[in-house]
């Protein structure tokens, strides 16, 4: 009889894993992970050595991620009682699947979605139900409903990844109302869109929103998110659930800075906002179907052959991320919206294989 760790092992090895793609080089083409390269990195230098000199880091980041709770309530109008600090969005996904599942609970989301709901609920021995969304990506809120019946926790990402759209507050807000559980709301690509959950967390006592550095502020390769959530589901997260020491001095004080200098970061994300809709104007003009988006990237369809269009992209060293089907849209790709001349070189591209 083998040992309970090998079984254990045996056990954690046919769970899904979140894949890593090998990158061969860091470039402005690499445009797989929606990381925001329009953000100047020159201002990110320029802000990283005022980091560096500002901090000791022999000193847990104690004070200093009190300073950014306080920063970020500023920022969004909201008491600093509700933020809790985690490293990266991915790490509180996994601490609030830790927080209230357990084997036999059920989760659950949508489909398609981000990947890593699914993966760390059925870490924790968790049943997931996911519910697919309809064909122009809006939920089927009955669909939810009833399969959230006696779920603990209920993800919903908003805007989507990789669809791109937004989900309408109301519907979210029907969702908090008719939901026993835990509405988890990841608005990771928030800062790109229209309109924000922010709301839900004067009316709903059982909302978490979920938010990170990696996507508008450039800060991906830093770990660095927060979430907001009722006062006393945030302090009970901060006092029992998230690590000791959690986050990182550096990263945390480099998030201040930029708080400090958000207007660079608007307007890279309005550059972000106007150079997607013309790559999706020059998409859907070279015959792709390309979805609208509230996020730094585009969903596009181009039916059999997204694998020789991934391929041709690739050869020239333009990284996109490979899809596949998606709603009986056929299979798909998903392109960041990278530097203006990046962009211009991935339509530049397709337009030998498309047009």
């Amino acid at each position: 009889m083998s040992a309970w760790w090998q079984r254990r092992l045996d056990e954690l090895e046919s769970l899904e894993g979140y894949p890593i793609p090998e990158i061969e080089e860091l470039s402005e083409g690499k445009l797989d992970a929606n990381e925001n390269l329009l953000l100047p990195r020159s201002l990110l230098a320029a802000l990283a050595h005022r980091a560096v000199e500002a901090l000791d880091p022999r000193f847990y980041a104690v004070a200093e991620a009190r300073a950014l709770v306080q920063d970020l309530g500023r920022h969004l109008g909201v008491e600093a009682e509700h933020i809790v600090l985690g490293s990266g969005g991915d790490q509180l996904i996994d601490l609030v699947a830790r927080m209230f599942l357990d084997a036999g609970a059920t989760a659950v989301t949508i489909a398609p979605t981000y990947s890593f709901y699914r993966i760390r609920s059925a870490l924790m021995g968790a049943r997931v139900i996911e519910v697919p969304l309809r064909e122009d990506f809006s939920l089927d809120l009955e669909a939810l409903l009833r399969a959230a019946r006696d779920a603990r926790l209920l993800f919903l990402c908003s805007p989507n990844n990789p669809t791109g759209n937004q989900f309408p507050l109301e519907e979210l807000e029907q969702v908090a109302r008719e939901f026993s559980g835990i509405l988890v709301v990841d608005e990771a690509y928030v800062e790109f869109a229209d309109a924000t959950a922010l709301p839900l967390l004067e009316r709903s006592t059982n909302v978490i929103l979920l938010r990170t550095f990696s996507k508008a502020f450039g800060l991906a390769g830093m770990r660095l998110g927060y979430l907001l959530a009722h006062p006393h589901l945030s302090r009970i997260f901060a006092e029992k659930v998230q690590y000791p020491y959690p986050v990182n001095a550096f990263a945390v004080r480099l998030a201040r800075l930029l708080l400090e200098a958000y207007a660079e970061v608007r307007a890279a994300v309005e550059i972000a906002k106007r150079e997607r809709e013309w790559m999706r104007a020059e998409l859907c003009a070279l015959g792709a179907r390309a979805f609208p988006s509230q996020t730094n990237f585009i969903l596009f369809a181009v039916g059999d052959r997204a694998s020789a269009v991934w391929r041709h992209l690739a050869a020239h060293r333009l990284r996109v991320k490979y899809i596949g089907e998606v709603l009986g849209h056929g299979a798909c790709l998903r392109v960041t919206v990278g530097a203006p001349e990046t962009n211009r070189a991935v339509i530049a591209r397709l337009r030998e294989v498309l047009g």
